[in-house]
């Protein structure tokens, strides 16, 4: 095969050009810190990497939505513990107002201070976040209690309030306020029980506190189940978190470079191509006369 001085041109250009691209490519890496910039880098690792974000930009999603569904369930736990406080007391004034010896003034005073809590009752029970009803089921945009003396509560509007948490996983957030308070027609039903609690004692008639205990248990009930919610969106946070720190350690493992190992290869890419720059700078400056020597 005959060799001209062409062909030693165009392959010392060849060469450097390719010298060139590694040595470029090898500055990226070691500049931006990461091995991967386009899919023909290394198309296994660019496609596991694809995969890895994926699983990672849902499980932030799902992180989110643990966020709202946990305040949701923060607010649910305090309403329903200032609703149980409310009926305590409640209870308590239902047992002194029981008293035959009370004179009709106090039990007046007592009547009245029973219907003041009967009004904080429903304020708890339509408590609100964001602009929408904790107890409201749905989507929270009816007032569960709009009647200020109904027992009976405003139907939801929608099915449940859910959260998805996680792949295939989706808990239940909202409460009905059916739950929360009882049927009406139910004789447990708070409100009607706080209501015949207090007229009788404002008639000095004999209390009875079954009701009033049937009404607290259902809150008690409610909270318990709430209180259940919150353990599963805990540990299923704590899950993600730790997914997270492995699917970011995946990550990195396949994006990252090793800044020692990659400082070394670049010094040698480097080397390559002054050393090929230097050959070819010989072999470019011979002409005719040096082949008439």
């Amino acid at each position: 095969m005959r060799v001209t001085q062409q062909m030693m041109h165009q392959n010392s250009v060849n060469h450097m050009q390719q010298n060139l691209g590694r040595f470029e490519k090898t500055n990226l890496q070691a500049s931006s810190g990461k091995l991967l910039h386009k899919p023909s880098d290394d198309p296994q690792a660019v496609a596991k990497s694809m995969s890895l974000k994926t699983v990672m930009s849902a499980n932030d999603q799902f992180e989110r939505n643990i966020g709202d569904a946990s305040l949701w369930l923060d607010e649910n736990d305090r309403s329903i513990q200032a609703m149980v406080d409310v009926t305590q007391r409640i209870r308590e004034l239902g047992v002194q107002g029981g008293s035959g010896t009370l004179s009709p003034e106090d039990r007046e005073l007592i009547f009245k201070e029973v219907g003041v809590l009967n009004e904080q009752l429903r304020q708890f029970a339509n408590s609100e976040v964001d602009g929408r009803y904790l107890f409201g089921g749905g989507d929270g945009t009816v007032k569960p209690f709009a009647d200020a003396v109904s027992f009976e509560a405003t139907p939801a509007n929608g099915p449940l309030k859910t959260a998805k948490i996680g792949p295939g996983m989706q808990i239940e957030i909202g409460i009905l306020p059916q739950t929360l308070v009882g049927n009406a027609e139910d004789p447990s039903n708070l409100f009607r029980a706080v209501g015949k609690l207090a007229d009788s004692i404002q008639a000095g008639e004999p209390v009875n506190l079954d009701e009033i205990d049937g009404a607290m248990e259902r809150l008690l009930t409610s909270a318990a189940e709430n209180g259940a919610r919150q353990n599963r969106i805990e540990a299923t946070e704590s899950r993600l978190l730790d997914a997270k720190l492995s699917l970011g350690s995946a990550l990195s493992s396949i994006e990252d470079v090793d800044y020692a190992e990659i400082l070394i290869k670049l010094k040698s890419e480097e080397s390559i191509y002054q050393a090929s720059l230097s050959s070819s700078a010989k072999i470019m400056q011979t002409n005719l006369m040096d082949f008439l020597r």
